[in-house]
C-alpha cells in the first residue's frame, strides 16, 4: 500500500543539510530538501522560475561594471547597473528611462535625423527608440543609439545608417513638448578606475617589526 503525506506549504524554502533529520523543528514540515529553478510564493506555494532575457547591454563595457539587486518590497524589485561614474536602473523587464518623447520623423541618411519637439538632448547622450511603425520599426525599435549631432531644438542625429532601410511611417507613444526643458546638470569629471592596493603583509605572532626589519 502506498503512503502519501500532504505538504500544503513550502514557505520556509530550501532546508539546510544540517536539518535533514530534524523533523522535530517546526520549519521542517514547511521546507524542501532541494528547490531548483522555482520561486517560493509568499502564501506557501511553489511556481516555476520565470525565464530570462537580455534587457540591455551595459553602458560602458570598457570599464568595470557591477550589477546589484535592490528589492524595495515584494512587488518592487530592481537591478542597479553601477559603472564608472554612472548608475542605471532596470525594472519590470526593461531600463527605467527618462520622459518619453513623441517622434514625428526619421530621415533615411547615413546618420539618421530624428524629429522630436524640444528634445533637449546633447551630443553623447544615449536615446532609446520604441513605438515606430512598419519596417523601420523592425530595425530601430528597442535599441539604444548615441546622439552624434544636435541640428536644432527639434532635431538631432543618431549613429545609425538608415539609407537602405524603409521610410518612416509613423510612431506611437510619448508626449509633445511645447517648450525647451531645463538643462541637465553638468556632469562632474569622472576619474579613471584605480587598481586596488596590494594586500597588506601578514606574519605570525611575536613582537612588531622594527623600521629596518622585514618579514623573512
Amino acid at each position: 500500500m502506498d503512503y502519501r503525506l500532504a505538504q500544503p506549504s513550502f514557505s520556509k524554502g530550501e532546508i539546510a543539510p544540517d536539518l535533514y533529520g530534524r523533523f522535530d523543528v517546526d520549519a521542517y514540515a514547511q521546507s524542501l530538501r532541494k528547490a531548483r529553478n522555482v520561486v517560493i510564493l509568499k502564501y506557501g506555494g511553489v511556481t516555476k522560475r520565470p525565464g530570462t532575457r537580455l534587457v540591455a547591454e551595459v553602458y560602458d563595457a570598457s570599464k568595470p561594471v557591477r550589477l546589484v539587486p535592490f528589492k524595495f518590497s515584494i512587488e518592487q524589485a530592481y537591478a542597479l547597473e553601477l559603472g564608472q561614474g554612472y548608475m542605471r536602473v532596470a525594472a519590470a523587464g526593461g531600463l527605467v528611462l527618462n520622459e518619453e518623447l513623441a517622434i514625428s520623423g526619421i530621415t533615411n541618411e547615413s546618420q539618421a535625423k530624428v524629429t522630436a519637439a524640444h528634445h533637449g538632448y546633447t551630443v553623447g547622450q544615449v536615446v532609446f527608440l520604441s513605438g515606430i511603425y512598419g519596417g523601420l520599426g523592425d530595425e530601430l525599435n528597442f535599441r539604444f543609439f548615441p546622439v552624434v549631432a544636435v541640428v536644432d531644438d527639434d532635431n538631432f542625429r543618431i549613429d545609425i545608417n538608415t539609407v537602405d532601410m524603409p521610410a518612416y511611417a509613423g510612431s506611437t507613444g510619448g508626449i509633445i513638448r511645447t517648450g525647451t526643458p531645463d538643462p541637465d546638470p553638468v556632469d562632474p569629471v569622472i576619474p579613471d578606475p584605480v587598481e586596488p592596493p596590494p594586500p597588506p603583509q601578514t606574519g605570525g605572532g611575536g613582537r612588531p617589526l622594527g623600521p629596518n626589519e622585514q618579514i623573512p
